[in-house]
């Protein structure tokens, strides 16, 4: 697939533009260099790349510019013309006022104006956006990477400025690693589906994890040695219980008015009971909360290792520092959220706790009451401390059988998790043989992009260019591009966001050579391509992408004139300006209108 031609229903503010099928410039003539900072990007370059990107259905942003500035594009209709695999024609036809609706024409000549054709004679009309996009996955019907869709291949063919930040993450994936991580494995020969199936589980364990830390409030190293103090208690307690229900049992009422008596074990006693049980468990839970938030807090300090290590003269790696710190932050994080819902649940508590009290002291004046009329015999009054005590033994036993509940689910979890890490800790080997195969076979996708890659690397700055890609401590691909002096050791360069950026077209253009012999995108945009470069390093970079374009692939750059300053004339010729700009008025401009 190839771009063949790009234009509008209003040609005087927006000009067509016909692509070539090799190399295609679009050049931006200074004519003000003194207003060279305050022009030139009002020009239109990367504009036409965020265009592009619209016309290949991307969804609607209020920063993108045809929204940010609606009221000056309202009336827009933008045509795209590609050009298949199979030799034929595709023009998508795409409005600002109803940028949902897209409509699809097929045909066999190329260079076509359907900015008049009514809407009958289009081969698909009025088709809702992601209806549009599965339509339009089949007519490219690429034969790779075909589980993902189209849009994430083509922002690596349409890179924004900040897109060249990374050569393997776009800024647009500002995410999880899940999203684009599996996408580039896949993209370079590896598993893909063994990423995304690590990721996936990893975030199962961490969930269990999370479950395991919400139930128990004190932290419990040794859950088997907690259940086993919780089972003594309650073994005692129960004997107690029983006990105290025999001498109850056993007492003689008949001297006694029978229905009083009734009337105070069967109602008051049993309310009381039920209450006291509820005062005993959330006594014990506010002091477990109260025992978590007394917790002393990480003590840990980076700053004081780092000078232990000065000291002795050993060094601290910054990447160690910064791991530790990221580390405490996020040790931080989860103990202030936690203490919050602590906090929350000891006010729901006290609260409750003051209420219980008040009820119990009222039940207990009106058993008082009832039991006036007894003798304060010393039988009665351990009959009373016996119905009490029973009340708190009860508290006492539910208490530990919710404790028990809990570390029983502790339990369970641990070993869900235990099993779910076993199954990570497989899926981390097959990883790692896959990494081993890939990298051992000389003629592999991955093999070729590294061998184009280091071409271009070493003919535009004579050094090796190198291409990495292995497992992080955490079990997921890592992938790295870097310049290498040609005793294989890194060098600084890619750091700088010049030859940071360079590594991001060397790659962009390797990976399309790799798939010269598939159904996959033919084209790359490169906006600013000799950026910052000195004139030999853009010479031998024009070089680099005329051969490119002659094997195939279809190049389009964006550049300016006092890029190309330094060269005894101009290294285009007419055929691969395809567009021209100038900072001369609104004339010179890729919108034919003032600058917003």
């Amino acid at each position: 697939m190839k771009l063949s031609k790009l234009y509008s229903n209003q040609n005087t503010i927006f000009e067509p533009i016909v692509f070539n099928n090799g190399f295609n410039v679009v050049y931006g003539d200074i004519r003000h260099p003194e207003r060279y900072e305050l022009d030139t990007h009002n020009l239109g370059k990367t504009t036409l790349a965020k265009l592009l990107d619209f016309m290949f259905l991307a969804k609607r942003h209020p920063k993108q510019f045809l929204f940010k500035h609606e009221e000056r594009f309202a009336e827009f209709i933008f045509f795209l013309e590609l050009e298949l695999a199979d030799g034929s024609y595709l023009t998508i036809r795409r409005s600002i006022k109803e940028n949902t609706r897209i409509f699809f024409k097929k045909h066999n000549e190329k260079q076509q104006d359907f900015s008049s054709l009514t809407d009958n004679l289009w081969s698909h009309g009025d088709v809702a956006i992601d209806n549009a996009k599965v339509l339009l996955e089949g007519w490219l019907h690429f034969d790779i990477l075909s589980q993902y869709p189209y849009r994430k291949i083509i922002g690596y063919l349409v890179r924004t400025q900040e897109d060249f930040r990374n050569v393997f993450k776009l800024n647009k994936e500002a995410g999880k690693d899940l999203y684009w991580k599996p996408y580039m494995a896949d993209l370079l020969g590896f598993d893909g589906d063994l990423a995304k199936q690590h990721y996936e589980k990893l975030a199962e364990v961490n969930k269990l994890k999370d479950k395991i830390s919400a139930i128990s409030l004190s932290d419990m190293d040794n859950v088997t040695k907690e259940l086993s103090k919780i089972d003594n208690k309650l073994l005692l307690r129960q004997k107690e219980l029983t006990k105290l229900q025999e001498f109850i049992d056993n007492f003689n009422f008949d001297e006694i008015d029978q229905e009083k008596i009734e009337q105070l074990v069967n109602s008051i006693d049993n309310e009381i009971a039920n209450l006291n049980m509820r005062e005993y468990s959330i006594k014990n839970n506010i002091h477990r909360i109260n025992e978590s938030l007394n917790t002393v807090s990480i003590k840990f300090n980076t700053s004081e290792i780092e000078n232990l290590f000065k000291e002795a003269n050993i060094l601290f790696p910054e990447e160690v520092s910064k791991d530790f710190n990221q580390l405490i932050d996020f040790n931080k994080a989860i103990t202030k959220e936690r203490k919050k819902f602590l906090k929350e649940e000891l006010s729901e508590l006290q609260s409750e706790l003051v209420f219980i009290e008040d009820q119990l002291e009222s039940l207990n004046l009106e058993r008082a009451n009832h039991l006036s009329f007894l003798s304060e015999t010393k039988l009665v009054t351990k009959f009373r401390e016996s119905n009490k005590e029973i009340a708190r033994v009860q508290a006492e036993i539910a208490f530990l059988d919710k404790q028990k509940e809990n570390i029983d689910e502790i339990q369970s979890l641990t070993k869900g998790k235990r099993a779910l890490e076993t199954e990570l800790d497989s899926i981390q080997d097959d990883m790692q043989v896959n990494l081993t195969e890939v990298n051992e076979v000389t003629d592999s996708v991955f093999s070729n992009v590294r061998i184009y890659f280091n071409e271009i690397i070493s003919k535009v700055f004579n050094k090796e260019g190198s291409i990495t890609v292995y497992l992080n401590k955490n079990g997921n691909f890592e992938f790295d591009a870097t310049y290498q002096d040609f005793q294989g050791n890194n060098t600084s360069e890619g750091d700088g966001n010049t030859y940071g950026k360079f590594l991001c077209i060397a790659f962009d253009l390797a990976v399309a050579r790799a798939y010269l012999d598939k159904n996959y995108p033919k084209f790359l945009y490169i906006d600013g391509a000799l950026e910052v470069l000195d004139d030999r390093k853009r010479k031998l970079l024009l070089e680099v992408l005329r051969e490119y374009s002659s094997l195939g692939i279809q190049i389009i750059i964006t550049t300016i004139s006092s890029e190309t300053s330094g060269f005894p004339q101009n290294p285009f010729n007419d055929k691969e300006i395809v567009l021209t700009f100038h900072d001369d008025g609104k004339n010179g401009r890729l919108f034919k209108m003032p600058a917003w």
